[in-house]
């Protein structure tokens, strides 16, 4: 009974944080409380290019990025050809046959544009999928614990919401600081941060589009005449030469995240039903018949090449090693553009030392050198900046796949700010 009593006291605790922290909805779009966001990612088949088995046996071996809870749903490789768009749904959609982009030039032959392979209407399909699998409601079924018969648990809610607290909040707690409903807000702000990454792997051998730019240049050199138009095809027939050798591996990335606000939450809560003294449990008829969808954020892609010469420090690698080592790290590629174009998206990293600034990111996240990041004091569960400082390029981690160890593995920052802590956090910005 105890442990019902507490259940239901923390379950209150928790509503009443979100009804409190409505207030601040509009607020908090400008200045966002911190949470760890939740991800999960479903990989789109495709068996449609040369070495495909290989590439997906290397796409199983990515790591799970470490900077986002694994919200996983299952599901986690999906096949789109039945959820193609029908005619009608086309028509719905006010979509014509010109967006979705046919051919990708119409100057280029077309077998090659055959190959090269044609990503516009993926999105169409993915947001038919979402809605027929429901991926929204299995994402608020993992966050709820909901079962079958009706039984559901904030206990995931409580677990994240205490890895999302900063150092300095875990001490607030030790010492009575930081109260119940401060932390449930914090929970309450990791639901609306659920993230589905959808990811797309090709495998084009370079000398397919080398060709393609190749006619274009020959459809160009046809418009001209005499020793001219000669030079111009052998100029085509020399950039083909050093373009054609090795493949591209490609990678496309759609990001979606669970529409979860104050109006959705009310809609849940109008399943909860008693089961007598203290207890709840969800009418699950009810919440069948809600619709919890995804919203669109947006898509990247990335591009790596892929050359079987092997370079300095690859002389042990084999053919495998080398499609292994560029798929992984083209999936972080495309990653590392999302997490820099979205805000949303964008994940914050825990300083390792102040003097000088140190974090654990590097190479793999896209660092070059000259980056700026600002620095982030948590209280609350809010973050104030107190800092930019600067990536420091001759100190940065080459933490890709597949790198071989380095003296440091962490990345150092210039700037400095006396009133830094090791419990901070740094963040991208543009």
């Amino acid at each position: 009974m105890k442990f019902k009593k507490r259940g239901f006291y923390l379950a209150a605790m928790f509503f009443t944080a979100i009804m409190l922290s409505s207030n601040l909805a509009n607020a908090q779009e400008k200045k966002e409380g911190y949470q760890r966001s939740s991800l999960h990612i479903i990989n789109i088949e495709n068996l449609n290019f040369d070495n495909a088995a290989k590439v997906n046996t290397a796409y199983s071996k990515y790591t799970f990025p470490p900077n986002y809870d694994q919200h996983d749903i299952g599901q986690n490789i999906i096949n789109l050809n039945n959820f193609k768009l029908t005619d009608e749904e086309k028509a719905a959609l006010g979509i014509s046959e010109s967006e979705l982009g046919n051919g990708l030039n119409s100057m280029i032959s077309s077998a090659s544009a055959g190959i090269l392979e044609n990503n516009t209407q993926v999105k169409y399909e993915l947001d038919k999928f979402i809605k027929e699998q429901g991926v929204g409601k299995k994402l608020v079924e993992k966050w709820f614990s909901v079962n079958q018969d009706g039984t559901y648990s904030f206990e995931l809610f409580n677990k994240r919401g205490e890895s999302s607290l900063t150092e300095e909040d875990k001490k607030r707690i030790e010492s009575a600081a930081l109260s119940q409903t401060e932390k449930d807000k914090l929970a309450e702000s990791l639901a609306k941060n659920t993230f589905v990454v959808f990811t797309k792997l090709n495998f084009v051998s370079n000398a397919i589009a080398a060709e393609a730019i190749r006619q274009v240049a020959y459809a160009q050199a046809n418009k001209l005449s005499g020793m001219l138009q000669d030079l111009a095809k052998k100029a085509a027939d020399k950039i083909y030469e050093k373009t054609s050798e090795g493949y591209s591996v490609w990678t496309s990335a759609w990001l979606y995240r669970l529409a979860w606000n104050e109006a959705k939450y009310e809609e849940f809560k109008t399943t909860l039903k008693s089961t007598g003294g203290m207890s709840s449990a969800i009418d699950i008829n009810l919440f069948n018949k809600i619709d919890f969808p995804l919203e669109f954020v947006g898509q990247e892609k990335a591009t790596s090449l892929v050359t079987f010469s092997l370079k300095k420090g690859e002389a042990e690698r084999t053919e495998d090693q080398i499609i292994e080592l560029s798929t992984i790290r083209n999936i972080d590629k495309v990653f590392s553009k999302l997490q820099r174009e979205y805000e949303v998206f964008k994940p914050l990293y825990q300083l390792s030392s102040v003097d000088p600034f140190s974090a654990k990111l590097g190479t793999k996240e896209g660092l070059e050198g000259g980056e700026k990041f600002e620095v982030l004091e948590i209280k609350n569960g809010q973050y104030n900046r107190i800092e930019v400082i600067t990536v420091d390029k001759s100190k940065i981690w080459d933490n890709s796949f597949g790198a071989p160890k380095q003296e440091i593995e962490q990345t150092y920052f210039k700037g400095k700010n006396k009133d830094a802590r090791e419990w901070f956090y740094v963040r991208y910005i543009k």
